[in-house]
């Protein structure tokens, strides 16, 4: 049948949702008296086999597990009205047999809240089943799906059944990747809906009608996520045929969307997007819904995913932005008091967030002109720069020498000198470290405190002119940084110079790697560095460490598909040349198949250098990851303190997410990763993230 052979062709090309939409389609055929119940049944049992098989991996047999279990709130009802019930009584039980056997040892990573109070947080599969259980208790009746054949089932009880031939998962499915697991998010439920007789009732969260709708706002979402006005139409025309409060409902998919882990399906200013398009049109129900959501998700960041935290508050900070920056602020007053007695409270922490990334959106006059002047406290730093050499010094001191050397070398900037001449201006400072620490390799510290200085100052008109100036100082910049500790001081200068202005330093850290001024394990280092400690749990510095490994991963991605092309293009030359008849013409494609192996030979070589540069990465971060929670640890018993800190929380979400996030990378170094870091000797807090990552991917 040509619908099985698309049902295989969409497993061979991964297209799960597809997969599953189909699977669906294949039911109501059933429901028309198109295709016989006995043979969906077998298609079923084909999925529940194969998931049984010893060894199959654990992400596929849950894909063809939800595969059927997705399809029962359509099919059901047909099953319990027919002949064929008790056959749909033993597929049931085969499911829940199999459905209580999975182990979920990866939930921790996955959970948006460490609680479950007041809303439990359910995995996918165990919240469809839960609700799949009640529909069964409740007949399999439901209040969402729409059903157009019964307008036609006198016609269609004689129709001619068919039967659906033999069906067979396309083999070498282990290979494949196949959907990862995640939490069902929830934060409204009956009681959050206002008890008016025109406000239609919130079903339940273990109701199929929750899971119905739902399903369907996700359909919409996924075919129409390129267009944010059509997708917002669409999510409304929706709501036109439904007796529920779908305002609710929507909030909480897109919430649920935005706040998914370890990313968003879609990125995060889809979402944002879409909640501002739907409250433009729907300003007299939304809106109101959006700011009950947020205040449900702010007084629980106590116990919220640090990584959720984070992203909640750069979704809300752009959301402001769009709405003239009106919130009801007085109800957070609370933060002002908390930011006096624990500044790292996660609300207070989570206001100073949203602070700074709106001013990341604005300037900060207007900031302050928005924002309460209770909050004052809480706001970040007017944005500037700190040039060490501004200020007079003392006479005879090495800080006014290197003000007299800072401008030296602007004058010769000015004269447009050479790389020789700028370093002569240097000249009367001392090489080696400023305070006389012991460095296992010298380096000019004075002389490169002052070049950077110098030419931050002169770059940092804009971004265009920070470009321009690493780009014309590059040889001046590398001579003056002969190995990793100057590297790793460059860096901590410029975040000096931009001590308040946090914005240009990630954009600094972009500009350093692009321009192959610092490695990416240099800034790793710096990251990770005694210096960086009071900065340890900002967004920003965890933005800039995100950037350096996403700067290694598209390295590779951007060799390897030139190396790609390469390899073709040699492919072509050989074709060439063995076709050639004359010799001249031979000879002259025999020196073109030459060069294009040496091309390829140049991005193998390339290849080889990232990938090591890119293991080197993650290898060091997990390692001080390792290390700092360990040594937190270690102090807390000695101290007799409390391990689980917040801090500790925090840090360790932090681990968990670089492992998830980047699984594909992370998987390749597994062997290294287990031999080498997560031994058993690890404190079980720190090695239990690995054990989850492992779960999580298998």
């Amino acid at each position: 049948m040509l619908v099985l052979e698309k049902l295989s062709s969409l497993i061979d090309d991964a297209e799960w949702r597809n997969v599953q939409l189909l699977l669906r389609f294949l039911s109501d055929m059933v429901n028309c008296n198109v295709v016989m119940g006995s043979s969906l049944l077998t298609l079923f049992t084909t999925f529940i086999s194969t998931a049984s098989v010893p060894g199959v991996k654990p992400s596929m047999r849950d894909f063809l597990l939800y595969s059927v279990l997705q399809c029962l709130p359509w099919i059901g009802l047909h099953f319990h009205d027919s002949k064929d019930d008790p056959e749909f009584d033993r597929l049931l039980d085969m499911l829940e047999m199999k459905i209580e056997q999975r182990e979920k040892d990866y939930m921790a990573s996955i959970r948006v809240w460490s609680s479950d109070n007041p809303l439990p947080q359910i995995e996918y599969m165990d919240s469809l089943w839960l609700q799949i259980k009640n529909m069964r208790n409740n007949n399999w009746t439901d209040n969402w799906i729409v059903r157009p054949y019964l307008a036609f089932e006198s016609k269609l009880e004689s129709s001619l059944q068919h039967p659906l031939p033999q069906f067979e998962l396309p083999p070498d499915l282990e290979h494949t990747q196949f959907p990862l697991p995640y939490v069902v998010f929830r934060i409204f439920d009956t009681q959050d809906v206002p008890n008016r007789p025109e406000v239609p009732k919130l079903p339940r969260f273990n109701s199929i009608d929750r899971y119905l709708v739902e399903d369907a706002i996700i359909n919409v979402i996924d075919s129409r996520n390129l267009t944010k006005k059509e997708c917002a139409e669409a999510l409304l025309r929706i709501m036109g045929r439904s007796s529920m409060p779908l305002n609710y409902m929507l909030v909480e998919v897109l919430f649920g969307g935005l706040l998914e882990l370890p990313m968003p399906r879609y990125p995060e200013l889809f979402y944002g997007s879409i909640l501002i398009q739907l409250c433009q049109l729907m300003a007299d129900h939304l809106p109101q819904v959006l700011a009950q959501a947020v205040a449900y998700v702010y007084e629980r960041l106590d116990t919220m995913n640090t990584v959720l935290v984070d992203r909640f508050g750069s979704w809300f900070a752009y959301f402001l932005s769009n709405f003239k920056y009106h919130w009801t602020w007085s109800e957070w007053e609370e933060c002002i008091k908390l930011n006096k007695s624990d500044p790292n409270h996660p609300k207070p922490k989570f206001l100073k967030e949203v602070f700074l990334k709106l001013l990341w959106l604005t300037f900060y006059e207007k900031l302050t002109d928005v924002i309460p002047d209770e909050f004052s406290s809480l706001l970040p730093s007017k944005p500037g720069f700190n040039h060490k050499f501004a200020e007079p010094a003392p006479e005879n001191s090495l800080l006014n020498l290197q003000t007299k050397c800072g401008k030296a070398l602007i004058e010769s900037i000015k004269n447009k000198d050479d790389v020789e001449m700028m370093m002569a201006s240097l000249e009367p400072l001392p090489d080696g470290s400023i305070d006389g620490r012991d460095l296992d390799s010298q380096f000019p510290e004075a002389k490169l405190e002052v070049v950077i200085q110098t030419i931050l100052r002169v770059g940092c008109k804009s971004i265009s002119h920070l470009s321009v100036a690493l780009n014309r100082f590059r040889d001046l910049l590398l001579q003056v940084m002969p190995n990793q500790d100057a590297k790793v001081c460059c860096l901590r200068v410029t975040f000096n110079f931009f001590e308040t202005n946090h914005q240009l330093m990630c954009i600094m850290i972009e500009k350093y790697l692009n321009f192959q001024l610092i490695e990416p394990s240099c800034i790793v280092s710096w990251i990770f560095s005694p210096d960086m400690l009071p900065h340890f749990n900002r967004l920003y510095l965890w933005q800039m460490l995100e950037s350096t490994i996403c700067y290694c991963i598209k390295r590779c991605d951007r060799i390897k598909l030139e190396l790609e092309k390469s390899k073709a293009k040699l492919k072509e030359k050989k074709d060439q040349e063995a076709v050639a008849a004359d010799p001249d013409i031979a000879e002259k494609r025999k020196a073109l198949t030459q060069a294009a192996e040496e091309e390829v030979g140049h991005y193998v070589k390339l290849l080889e250098d990232a990938e090591l540069s890119q293991k080197e990465v993650f290898l060091i971060v997990v390692q001080r990851f390792i290390m700092i929670l360990t040594d937190h640890i270690v102090r807390s018993e000695q101290e007799s303190r409390y391990t689980q800190t917040l801090w500790f929380r925090c840090t360790r979400d932090r681990l968990r997410q670089t492992l998830v996030k980047h699984r594909r990378e992370v998987k390749r170094y597994m062997v290294t990763l287990q031999t080498l870091l997560f031994t058993p000797e690890v404190e079980p807090k720190i090695l239990e993230c690995f054990t989850q990552f492992k779960g999580y991917i298998a």
